[in-house]
């Protein structure tokens, strides 16, 4: 039966261009998804470029790289603070900063208010997990309640000694040790204490600053350590692979494997270089290199990557 449309189209030729239509639009679609995605890879791109700067301005006015270390108890009493704490005025940030009480604890009502702050430019914006929450997530770690988040995280190093991960280095900063929190080999590791203190500089960096990692990629929604005023919150290493936590299923509070670097970008993520540039690192990247490049004076021979 041919039944004619309205305006003179049989059934059977409208059904062919809602087809042909829908074939269109099927194609057209992973094109578009591309190229949303690459406009949120080089934004986060750059808010990596910018935290890159944002350090060496640092080292510039200090003549060191910015401390991440805590002082007192795992909890709001503490009163250390994370290297990005540190750099808010080399961040466009000097505002925020001026809020924030040093050598008081967090539970002072302007320091909490300051890490309960959004810093839009510290969420990778291919990261739904960070972003749906509007930058503030709860369950951080160590004060179990709600803070603001950042997809940016210090490189500690290559060595660890938890969640079924026992790397260390015969030689460089912290030869042998397994502690990649408080003893790494990178260059802005965590520090519990002054004890763990260490300043480290450009002249620091003996494997040279184009191959060595300062900043890279992390998952805040799964990952409780992640919110970006925590000295044990900002940084991560290198001693578990790139997007191991990503690959595979580990609750938020599983420290031992995720307190590492993953992005939602396919196949890697993205590090800021000890000399400002940026890379993308594939999740493939040979183990040894991927080590290699997180430590600042292994001394390794280090290849393409």
């Amino acid at each position: 039966m041919n039944i004619k449309t309205k305006r003179g189209f049989t059934l059977i030729e409208l059904l062919v261009v809602i087809a042909i239509i829908a074939i269109l639009i099927a194609l057209l679609l992973p094109a578009v998804q591309q190229a949303r995605e690459a406009a949120r890879r080089t934004q986060c791109k750059n808010n990596l470029k910018q935290l890159g700067l944002s350090i060496h301005n640092y080292h510039d006015t200090h003549d060191i790289f910015p401390l991440c270390y805590g002082q007192g108890g795992y909890n709001t009493t503490n009163i250390g603070v994370s290297w990005i704490t540190m750099v808010l005025p080399y961040f466009d940030q000097a505002p925020l900063y001026n809020t924030c009480r040093f050598g008081v604890p967090l539970s002072d009502p302007d320091n909490t208010k300051a890490s309960q702050t959004v810093i839009t430019a510290l969420l990778c914006p291919s990261d739904p997990g960070s972003g749906s929450a509007g930058g503030n997530l709860p369950n951080r770690s160590n004060v179990n309640d709600t803070r603001a988040v950042s997809n940016y995280k210090g490189v500690a190093g290559n060595n660890w000694g938890w969640g079924g991960f026992t790397e260390s280095d015969l030689v460089g900063q912290h030869a042998g040790q397994t502690d990649g929190l408080d003893r790494g080999n990178g260059i802005l590791f965590r520090g519990a204490n002054a004890a763990f203190r260490k300043n480290i500089t450009l002249t620091s960096v003996k494997d040279g600053t184009s191959n060595t990692l300062m900043v890279g990629e992390a998952l805040p929604d799964k990952c409780t350590h992640s919110w970006w005023w925590w000295f044990n919150g900002t940084t991560a290493t290198c001693g578990v692979p790139l997007n191991y936590y990503q690959n595979n299923t580990f609750a938020a509070t599983d420290w031992g494997r995720n307190y590492a670097f993953a992005s939602e970008h396919e196949g890697g993520a993205q590090f800021s270089m000890a000399d400002g540039a940026v890379r993308f690192v594939s999740e493939n990247i040979d183990k040894s290199v991927y080590r290699g490049i997180a430590s600042l004076r292994g001394g390794e021979t280090i290849g393409e990557f």
